[in-house]
């Protein structure tokens, strides 16, 4: 197993919710809406997972989510947050 995928093996299953809909191209916003949390709790579950994964930026967190080949392997619900497959949240 790679170092890459033991990183995303700490993730929550909430934070892992979260990294699947900021790769389906979810905002904050969407997601503190379809998840009825609040705005400071969704940017703290962004920066935990940030921090978690060593990286700077959410755009870094998807790609290397991409590049590592991480599918979300406890959030595989399509419906996840409210987003449809390939669905992405409006801007």
């Amino acid at each position: 197993m790679s170092r890459q995928l033991l990183e995303f093996d700490r993730l929550t299953r909430r934070e892992e919710e979260v990294l699947s809909a900021l790769m389906r191209g979810a905002k904050a916003r969407d997601i503190c809406a379809q998840s009825y949390v609040s705005m400071p709790t969704v940017r703290s579950q962004i920066r935990s997972i940030l921090v978690k994964l060593g990286v700077t930026s959410q755009l870094a967190a998807v790609a290397l989510a991409y590049q590592s080949g991480w599918s979300g392997r406890r959030s595989r619900d399509p419906a996840a947050l409210g987003l449809g497959p390939g669905e992405r949240a409006s801007a």
